[in-house]
């Protein structure tokens, strides 16, 4: 599902012509379909390796500008294994509970 919406991303951009066009219909059609045979739960598990794919992102910009230390190398591992280990529950869990702070701050 995540290499479909990759795909479907890659043909939305501009220009291209008719051929895209119909590349990129025939691509959301797949998608659909896919989302509708999966159910909920692929969806979840979309959106989580999107989130998980992003943190990953992040924390190594993080250490990308500087030299890195042993700690920083330890900090770095630890932090990988926490991402890899979120369930879909979790995300939600946190994601929920930051959105109650937010709200409670603002």
């Amino acid at each position: 599902m995540v290499d479909q919406i990759r795909k479907l991303r890659d043909l939305n951009r501009s220009g291209g012509g008719w051929w895209r066009r119909r590349r990129e219909w025939r691509a959301r059609e797949r998608l659909v379909d896919m989302m509708e045979a999966g159910g909920p739960e692929l969806l979840n598990e979309a959106e989580l390796r999107h989130r998980k794919s992003h943190a990953m992102v992040e924390l190594l910009l993080e250490f990308a500008d500087s030299p890195m230390k042993e700690d920083d190398t330890v900090k770095a591992l630890t932090r990988m294994e926490t991402v890899n280990a979120v369930t879909y529950e979790e995300y939600q869990q946190t994601r929920k509970k930051l959105a109650e702070e937010k709200a409670a701050a603002g």
